[in-house]
């Protein structure tokens, strides 16, 4: 469970100050479980809920078990799974560029980053994981229909294709992904292609301090041929404060494009952005946090036709169960 307070000023929107769920992580709640079938076979499921937990509800658009709902079969050959799972932009890209994850409203990375333009987390989808192999792993899947059951003759289905290649070993952690989403049958035409979005992160642990950083390029935002190619990319380090604490900070940038693509044909500035976090445990299962973050020509000021900045605070609790 993961509430706080939180704070937002956007220019031309005003501010808000409210009570939040899953502001450092999502709030969940989930099964998972394993049967051996011998010779090294295993069949295992997932089964987990986002939580709302501010207002008591499921997230994900409410859905039941909206964060995962897969089984697969493991052994010596690697995984097999079928269900709804993360794509590997949003699960291995997004969770080693950053210092935080995922997390930390507009210091999430997908802030800047283009694999939310294809998929976090796919419906229908078969992925396959291969064995570690001296640190290295590689990954495949794909998703039928993103999100949705499929269709009659599949004409509105936009499927997605997504692949990746991770390592990991000692101190080192990299991330090379690609994520494609699929134009519909229905929707194809001569001004149309697919999005797609490449993204490579990484970071490496000093001890003292350990630094991150990412490049990420999105093409044919919405589906639009035309679109201009959107690069991003990121910055980041975290280090230990006493035993307990630690300090954690990101800078992000996206090209103009994102803005064009966005709001119309108008030129503005790059989307950029400084986010600090303090993280303090109490125990093992239980943190507490505070978050600060500023960005520059994020958010459309309508009254001034122009481009705005946000700028973000909050304070809350994590602790796990």
């Amino acid at each position: 469970m993961d509430l706080g307070y939180s704070y937002r000023d956007a220019d031309g929107q005003g501010s808000t100050s409210s009570i939040d769920s899953g502001i450092s992580g999502g709030s969940r709640l989930g099964f998972r479980g394993s049967e051996d079938l011998g010779n090294g076979m295993k069949v295992n499921f997932r089964l987990e809920t986002g939580v709302e937990a501010d207002r008591g509800i499921a997230a994900q658009g409410e859905r039941a078990f909206g964060r995962a709902a897969w089984v697969s079969l493991s052994g010596g050959f690697g995984e097999l799974r079928v269900g709804r799972q993360n794509a590997l932009g949003y699960d291995w890209f997004g969770g080693t560029v950053s210092p935080w994850g995922t997390n930390f409203l507009q210091a999430n990375p997908k802030t800047v980053f283009g694999y939310d333009a294809v998929a976090e987390r796919v419906d229908n989808a078969v992925f396959y994981y291969s064995p570690n192999l001296s640190g290295f792993q590689l990954a495949a899947g794909y998703s039928t229909r993103r999100e949705g059951q499929e269709t009659l003759e599949n004409d509105n289905d936009q499927s997605v294709f997504s692949a990746g290649l991770s390592y990991a070993n000692g101190p080192l952690k990299l991330a090379l992904t690609y994520d494609q989403r699929n134009v519909s049958d229905l929707a194809e035409g001569p001004g149309t292609d697919d999005v797609k979005n490449i993204a490579l992160g990484g970071s490496y642990d000093f001890g003292a301090l350990k630094v991150h950083a990412g490049f990420g390029q999105l093409k044919n935002v919405g589906f639009d041929k035309s679109a201009q190619t959107e690069k991003a990319w990121l910055i980041g380090a975290s280090m230990p404060i006493g035993k307990a604490g630690e300090l954690m900070a990101t800078y992000q940038t996206a090209s103009e494009d994102l803005n064009v693509n966005a709001y119309g044909t108008r030129f503005d500035d790059d989307v950029k952005g400084i986010s600090v976090v303090y993280s303090h445990k109490l125990s093992k299962r239980t943190k507490l946090y505070a978050y600060a973050s500023q960005y520059n020509d994020s958010v459309l000021d309508a009254a001034k036709d122009k481009l705005g900045d946000s700028t973000e605070f909050a304070l809350g609790i994590n602790h796990s169960f």
